[in-house]
């Protein structure tokens, strides 16, 4: 299977993502925010945001300043069912995109291998965040991890699902980010800050 079009993709699927927060994703999301070590008073941009999965978890430790933002209208629609306070905005992160705010943390959950330009993703998120503001990259699944999903669901795309270390280096080297870390041990993590 090859998306062709996204947006058609996941408005005609975004149901069977409503399924798929497992006890495993809330742990690594848990662990992922205190990675992150987000405070009550961040403002968050959810990147990919889907049906809400980060959301949940944010509310639960006073985020009261956050933006979702995905490509699907059928999945944010979703997304306000259950969460009908959240602020959410349907755009594509791979196109240049004039939000009007500035955030501390711009995170992209489990949506990495859906982008394809990781150029303009990289300075959408420099053109929004604050001074030392925080860029991270998460997935549920190692590299290694969703490239054997890939295979084992007939996926394929044709970029690597998770950029290489390499690739994220020079990503943050062009587009004037200073590395932090990147742990690809049980789930994949990568941050970097706004120099």
């Amino acid at each position: 299977m090859t998306i062709k079009d996204p947006k058609t993709y996941f408005n005609a699927t975004y149901q069977s993502w409503q399924k798929e927060l497992t006890d495993e994703k809330r742990k690594i999301i848990s662990q992922t925010l205190t990675l992150l070590k987000v405070r009550t008073t961040d403002a968050v941009l959810d990147v990919g945001c889907g049906t809400g999965v980060l959301y949940d978890a944010m509310i639960e430790r006073g985020i009261s300043q956050y933006l979702g933002l995905d490509i699907s209208e059928n999945m944010l629609s979703a997304f306000r069912t259950v969460f009908p306070d959240a602020k959410t905005l349907c755009g594509n992160f791979d196109d240049n995109i004039h939000l009007n705010q500035s955030f501390d943390l711009c995170i992209i959950f489990n949506s990495i291998p859906h982008f394809e330009n990781l150029e303009m993703v990289f300075k959408n998120a420099y053109n929004h965040l604050k001074p030392e503001g925080m860029f991270a990259i998460v997935h549920a699944r190692t590299r290694q991890g969703l490239k054997e999903h890939h295979q084992k669901i007939n996926y394929s795309i044709s970029h690597d699902p998770i950029p290489s270390d390499d690739t994220l280096v020079q990503l943050c080297e062009a587009n004037h980010f200073r590395l932090d870390t990147i742990l690809d041990q049980d789930f994949f993590f990568f941050l970097c800050e706004k120099k």
